[in-house]
């Protein structure tokens, strides 16, 4: 066919839409429903893909953590593990002195909902973390006002703490902390600082957190078991692309501090920024695999419905193809004004869902807490994939009509 062919097919099948309102309208409806679903599934899955690479991006995209085990959630430690020796500040140092490819060496030490009191306020939910002076630059979180901890709390244990803004909040509502005296966990600690906005990840606040001398942390704070109390050594490689190579320094270094055997597994743990992003990437996959499903059983609704409405309209228009085959038009003519009309439908139907799926996308980051967003390639597969059912339902009607006797067409009542 021709150029002046396809137009002719295309409008022909136009007005046969325009003349058959109702039943095009639900054939139209059952291709938008598949493809909304499909933006829906898309919009999503990237948004939450983009909101968690940008939280991971915000605590630190080249970060570097080694802990005594995998702590992964949901994972239980084994016997090994638990026999390990812990990390230890020395480890932290020797690791700051010998490598060449890191910015900053941070130990921290971690413990669940520490009971923080000031006077008559209390807060008893607030993360508390034992730190060094290298935790800003490590973890490009700094101090807002005042000071933070610095060489000298962490040679004499100084009892000093610095505070997120959420306890800034809940214990000094219209007050500066600084030079106050707090109580942690029933003991007195000076308010030396207060960070600044931290934000929070994956929907927990960083800013609901206090922060004091890790050897501090460690005098008073002992044997609190796992996963209540974490420690854990982190570096930032001086560059993205280091990410591999101060990994294996920091293997090897400590593989000899610990005097692992060339033949004996690692002793501790080590994991990234990266390797936290494949396992949601994982995740995620997994649940592209179902909504796929889900999609395809929508589109092929939809496509059943094409599907039966184009035998209907062949039905209905024997006599029109008896005349046509009459006059001349071959069977690729007559197949390929049924396939076009079948798509003229479903591409209708697709790019109605399109614009409802971006609209919901764009309600659904204003109005909800839910993350979407849909890619340019999400539209290309909506539009795509609503062409293709066209083809693939169409085929059979178009093949049925093309292969109709002229004579008996042109007879039928």
């Amino acid at each position: 066919m021709n150029f002046a062919d396809t137009r002719e097919s295309a409008l022909m099948a136009v007005e046969t839409i325009r003349a058959n309102k109702l039943r095009s309208g639900l054939t139209i409806l059952g291709v938008t429903v598949g493809v909304v679903t499909v933006m829906f599934m898309v919009s999503i899955i990237q948004g939450l893909n983009r909101s968690f690479a940008a939280q991971l991006e915000s605590i630190g995209s080249n970060l570097v953590y080694v802990m005594k085990f995998d702590s992964s959630f949901g994972r239980v430690p084994t016997q090994e593990e638990r026999m390990r020796e812990d990390l230890t500040i020395q480890e932290a140092e020797v690791l700051r002195r010998e490598m060449k490819n890191v910015i900053g060496v941070s130990p921290i030490q971690r413990t669940l909902s520490e009971t923080v009191v000031y006077k008559s306020k209390q807060t008893d939910t607030p993360l508390l973390f034992g730190v060094t002076p290298a935790y800003e630059e490590v973890h490009s979180q700094y101090i807002g006002r005042g000071r933070f901890v610095t060489d000298l709390d962490l040679r004499y244990r100084t009892s000093v703490v610095v505070l997120g803004k959420d306890v800034v909040d809940a214990l000094f509502p219209n007050q500066e902390p600084i030079g106050k005296v707090v109580k942690i966990g029933g003991r007195p600690f000076h308010v030396v600082g207060v960070m600044g906005d931290l934000g929070s990840i994956f929907g927990i606040s960083r800013d609901n957190s206090v922060f004091i001398p890790l050897t501090t942390f460690q005098k008073y704070w002992k044997d609190i078991p796992y996963p209540i109390m974490v420690f854990a050594i982190i570096i930032r490689p001086t560059d993205r692309s280091k990410v591999a190579l101060a990994t294996e320094e920091m293997r090897e270094i400590l593989r000899r501090q610990r005097g692992v055997k060339l033949d004996q597994p690692d002793s501790f743990y080590i994991t990234s920024q990266d390797a936290l992003l494949e396992i949601y990437n994982q995740l995620t996959g997994a649940t592209y695999l179902v909504l796929t499903a889900i999609s395809a059983v929508a589109l092929m609704i939809g496509g059943i419905g094409v599907m039966n409405i184009m035998l209907v309209s062949v039905t209905e228009r024997t006599a029109e193809i008896g005349i046509r085959k009459a006059v001349g038009a071959t069977k690729r003519n007559i197949v390929s004004q049924f396939l076009i009309e079948a798509v003229v439908l479903t591409s209708t139907g697709g790019v109605i869902g399109l614009v409802i799926g971006e609209l919901a996308s764009l309600l659904m980051n204003r109005y909800s807490p839910l993350p979407a967003f849909v890619p340019w390639w999400a539209i290309v597969v909506g539009l795509g994939v609503s062409v293709f059912v066209g083809v693939v339902f169409g085929l059979y009607p178009a093949w049925k009509a093309a292969q109709l006797n002229p004579i008996e067409a042109l007879s039928f009542e």
